[in-house]
């Protein structure tokens, strides 16, 4: 008898093994942020969460909105079927969304989570425009990913290019390809702050608030980022939508 696996980080895993990996209702400081920016709206919003991986933020979501309709989408089917398995009393939340089309009606939704995924995208601008076609005029969407900023990648770069120059080295360029089992797992985009909210303005949002995920790995690396926020590995932003997107791509 064959047993359904389940593919995490390049690793297969059968259900069992799964539920004991997932088993515990975690969601990263980059969540709690995103989570803290939504300021317990009146609870009766439509509320997307695009790109909702293992089912985690859409239970806090449940949780904190109990009388919002909630869908937390993700383009991936083993992605939901995982989400359906460590949550199965939220089974019905999980809905395959493509973000390049939503099945979602225009002007339909209150507020939309788009966490760690843009960067992942090639299609990055269609994915707003389709974002700000789905949202009421005021509607929130709450974006979070990896900044240019980020003070290791900086540092990583800054050395690379040192040996370069200096002891004439011809070094290849690395990737940013983490898992070849999964095609979304690589990183194409990295924004700064500025050219993240151009991107967002340009595609009929408006600036309302930002944060920074100061998540250190040791005490000394907390206390820098608490100083120095802008150096963080991921940038929140919060942004309400004034007007509708051009469908024209420039």
């Amino acid at each position: 008898m064959t047993h359904k696996t389940y593919l995490i980080d390049g690793q297969k895993y059968r259900a069992e093994e799964v539920k004991e990996l997932l088993s515990t209702d975690f969601i990263s400081k980059r969540e709690e942020v995103a989570l803290s920016m939504m300021e317990n709206p009146k609870d009766d919003k439509i509320i997307i969460e695009l790109g909702c991986l293992y089912g985690n933020f859409a239970k806090r979501l449940r949780d904190q909105f109990p009388n919002s309709t909630i869908i937390a989408g993700d383009y991936l089917e083993e992605h939901l079927d995982i989400a359906r398995l460590v949550h199965p009393k939220l089974s019905g939340l999980f809905k395959r969304l493509n973000a390049y089309q939503l099945e979602l009606e225009d002007s339909s939704v209150d507020i939309v989570t788009f966490q760690e995924v843009i960067e992942h995208l090639e299609g990055a601008a269609n994915a707003v425009k389709e974002i700000n076609r789905v949202l009421k005029i005021g509607g929130e969407l709450i974006l979070s990913t990896p900044t240019a900023y980020y003070w290791r990648d900086m540092w990583q770069a800054f050395k690379y290019e040192l040996v370069r120059k200096y002891r004439k080295k011809s070094l290849p360029l690395s990737d940013s390809i983490y898992f070849q089992e999964h095609e979304w797992n690589r990183h194409i985009y990295c924004w700064t702050p500025s050219t993240l909210y151009t991107l967002l303005k340009v595609n009929g949002f408006e600036y309302v608030t930002h944060k920074y995920c100061e998540e250190g790995k040791g005490f000394l690396e907390k206390l820098f980022l608490k100083a120095f926020p802008f150096v963080s590995p991921t940038i929140i932003i919060k942004v309400k939508k004034i007007y509708e997107a051009s469908e024209k791509i420039v």
